[in-house]
C-alpha cells in the first residue's frame, strides 16, 4: 500500500514537472517568486530521483535475497541428498553384516553336521570291522582249512551295513539318507 503511494506521488511530481517545463518561461522578476518555483520543483524532481533509486536499490537486494536464499535451498537439498544416501548405504552394509552372519552360522551347522557325519562313519566302520573278525572267528573250518564266506538274508554279506544294499551279488548300492536338509 505503502508503495503504490510514493508511486503516485512520484507519477504527480513528474507529471506536474514536465507541465512545468512545456509551458514557456516567462521574463525572471526580481521578487524571487520564480526562484521559490525554481527550487521547490528542484527539490521535488531530487525527490523523485531518490525515492526511484532507493526502489531500484531494494528491489536489488530483494533479489539478491531471493538468490541467496535459492542457492541455501539447494544446498539443503544437497545436504538432505546426501544424509538420504548416507542412511542407505548404512542400512545396505548392516544388511550384509546380517548376511554374512547368517552365512557363517550356516557354515558353522554344515561343518558340525559333517563332524557328527564323520564320527557316525567312523563307528560303521568299526563296527563292520569288529563283525567281520566275528564272522572270521565263528565260520568252521573246511578239510583244506578254508573258512566258507558267509551271505546273510537277501544275499547281502554279513559285514553289510545299514547304509548298504545289495541290489544283486556283484553289486552293492549305497543307500542315500536324509538330515532334514539334504541327502548324503
Amino acid at each position: 500500500m505503502n508503495r503504490l503511494l510514493y508511486r503516485r506521488a512520484a507519477a504527480g511530481l513528474l507529471a506536474a514537472m514536465l507541465c512545468a517545463l512545456s509551458v514557456p518561461a516567462a521574463p525572471a522578476l526580481a521578487d524571487g517568486a520564480a526562484s521559490t518555483r525554481n527550487i521547490i520543483l528542484g527539490g521535488a524532481a531530487a525527490a523523485l530521483i531518490i525515492i526511484n533509486h532507493n526502489r531500484k536499490v531494494h528491489e536489488r537486494y530483494a533479489e539478491d535475497a531471493r538468490r541467496q536464499a535459492a542457492t541455501q535451498q539447494s544446498a539443503n537439498n544437497a545436504w538432505a541428498a546426501y544424509q538420504s544416501e548416507q542412511s542407505a548405504y548404512n542400512n545396505e552394509v548392516a544388511l550384509n553384516q546380517s548376511l554374512q552372519h547368517e552365512v557363517a552360522v550356516q557354515h558353522s551347522m554344515i561343518v558340525a553336521d559333517q563332524r557328527q557325519l564323520a564320527k557316525q562313519h567312523h563307528a560303521i566302520v568299526t563296527m563292520r570291522s569288529q563283525r567281520s573278525q566275528r564272522t572270521v572267528a565263528s565260520r568252521p573250518v573246511t578239510r583244506d582249512n578254508s573258512r566258507p564266506a558267509t551271505v546273510a538274508q537277501n544275499n547281502q554279506p554279513a559285514d553289510a551295513g545299514p547304509f548298504m544294499q545289495q541290489t544283486s551279488l556283484t553289486k552293492p548300492r549305497v543307500v542315500a539318507q536324509a538330515f532334514g536338509w539334504g541327502f548324503f
